[in-house]
């Protein structure tokens, strides 16, 4: 099998994660600064202490210190979810490509290739299996908001 065909597609997948990597610590850096940068003059703005309390007791107190923190929580139960479902669905569908390429024979690396699919077939099912599995599980425990499976009355409210 030549080599071409492993290391061009490795080395341009390296190089575009790289820039990926670069451009998106740049907008994070922007937005940060520019955050940063409103806060410190909505604060300068607040002249007392007392009205510095007044305005953390409405709503838009609370947004705006929510915005202030820097560590956010995990996701919740459904992006995780969701996230494994679309990674299930890029690896099933990567594997018939490996699988296609494998069933063509073009490159002479035929068990190469069948070998690659069926890998990459078996991560993809196992996450769609896990999520699905994870899904059922939240439902269950009542971490997803919408009908318990105890009660077929409504959503769970908490």
């Amino acid at each position: 099998m030549p080599t071409e065909i492993i290391v061009l597609p490795a080395m341009f997948g390296m190089l575009a994660f790289v820039v990926w990597v670069i451009v998106n610590g740049w907008q994070r850096r922007q937005h940060v600064k520019a955050m940063a940068e409103f806060h410190g003059r909505l604060i300068e703005r607040i002249g007392s202490v007392k009205d510095f309390s007044d305005f953390l007791q409405t709503e838009g107190g609370v947004k705006f210190m929510d915005a202030l923190t820097v560590e956010r929580g995990s996701p919740g139960p459904r992006d995780r979810i969701l996230r494994a479902v679309q990674s299930g669905v890029v690896c099933t569908t990567m594997s018939g490509g490996f699988l296609g390429v494998g069933l063509m024979n073009a490159f002479g690396a035929h068990e190469e290739f069948t070998v690659l699919g069926i890998i990459v077939l078996s991560l993809g099912l196992g996450l769609l299996l896990s999520s699905g599995a994870a899904y059922w599980v939240a439902r269950t425990l009542g971490l997803i908001n919408g009908i318990d499976s105890h009660s077929a009355v409504g959503p769970v409210v908490r």
